[in-house]
């Protein structure tokens, strides 16, 4: 659980990184998140970090090990900061407004779409303020796994998760990241 200064400490700290994204739209983009509950919601009803201010602190949780990841990548593979940046601190924006409850009680809004296209929902609504590169849209895409291409009834198959990750390993590479801060880290 945190407390309000950590929360207010975490929002602090997204808004600062995103400031430093050199693309046009990011200030929409924090507006957008700001007048949202994205940083005083949880990650999840009960699974993980199903606390106010859980949903920040994730996101927050996966930038440092997808840094260390692309800097053990090939020169050439490596991807920019402001990449990484948004992929880490935007991948899960679908879960604004998708709780509701208090702590101990949330649960899902039942005509959410994150329900039904949890990543594709994270995509649309960064790509209204800022435009993504393919390999952020694929690793966005593609952060649940195998699970993103069930997840959407068989949109996606297992072969486009494939193609992405032959593309860029990063889309790998988050995905395991994101399953252990998500089911290991709790």
């Amino acid at each position: 659980m945190l407390t309000e200064d950590e929360i207010f400490a975490n929002e602090t700290y997204i808004r600062d990184l995103l400031n430093e994204v050199e693309r046009e739209g990011v200030k929409d983009y924090i507006q957008y998140i700001e007048t949202s509950d994205f940083f005083s919601a949880p990650a999840s009803t009960k699974y993980h970090r199903d606390y106010p201010g859980g949903l920040a602190e994730h996101c927050l949780n996966l930038l440092e090990p997808l840094k260390l990841s692309n800097s053990r990548l090939k020169e050439k593979e490596q991807l920019p900061e402001d990449s990484l940046i948004i992929i880490a601190l935007c991948h899960d924006v679908c879960k604004e407004g998708l709780y509701i409850g208090d702590y101990g009680n949330y649960r899902t809004l039942p005509d959410h779409p994150a329900n039904n296209k949890h990543s594709i929902l994270s995509i649309e609504r960064i790509k209204k303020y800022i435009r993504l590169t393919r390999n952020e849209r694929d690793i966005i895409l593609y952060h649940m796994g195998l699970f993103s291409c069930y997840e959407y009834g068989m949109e996606y198959t297992p072969e486009d998760l494939m193609r992405a990750i032959k593309r860029h390993p990063l889309v790998q590479i988050f995905a395991a990241i994101d399953m252990e801060e998500t089911h290991w880290q709790r």
